[in-house]
């Protein structure tokens, strides 16, 4: 396998052999625009084109199969407020100063809302919605165990080893 780079250092692309795997194309800012998998010649090639905000943010993705393509919502502080496809779209919403409370997905098979409690500190917290029984004010070693849509497992060095997801199999993840 070898590795191209460009003059600056960054990644250009990887070949095996003759044969081209990866292909980035980026622009002035070294920002990748295109990403291509494969040769043209290969019927499972795909390309992969990205636009930006005025601000660097991802403003677009589509890919050569319409149904993948996303575009991407910001509000006027910048943070990212929407993230929508053909096949489902996500919405994050934030308080007053500014830490993330929720976030809804729609899909074909999905309507959900995944709310995000936290302390004055930002530490999320056991939602009291969904876990009304708790009256953990905190999380066990500061370390999440589960929320409404992934279960966590850890090390003994306190690493993330594990993220189960508890959403119904089907969704399309983006």
């Amino acid at each position: 396998m070898e590795w191209l780079t460009c003059g600056s250092g960054y990644l250009a692309g990887m070949k095996l052999g003759d044969r081209p795997l990866v292909e980035y194309t980026r622009d002035r800012l070294h920002r990748e625009v295109q990403r291509r998998f494969g040769s043209d010649s290969l019927p499972d090639s795909y390309e992969l084109t990205t636009t930006y905000t005025p601000g660097g943010q991802p403003e677009q993705q589509h890919l050569n199969h319409p149904q993948l393509n996303r575009e991407y919502g910001y509000d006027e502080g910048g943070r990212m407020v929407r993230i929508s496809g053909p096949q489902q779209t996500r919405e994050y919403r934030y308080s007053e100063a500014g830490r993330l409370t929720g976030v809804h997905t729609t899909a074909a098979n999905l309507d959900i809302t995944l709310p995000y409690a936290t302390d004055p500190a930002g530490n999320r917290l056991p939602d009291p919605e969904f876990y009304p029984e708790s009256s953990s004010t905190v999380w066990a070693d500061n370390r999440i165990t589960e929320d409404m849509q992934y279960r966590y497992r850890y090390d003994r060095y306190g690493r993330l080893t594990e993220k189960t997801d508890r959403i119904p199999e089907g969704v399309i993840r983006m």
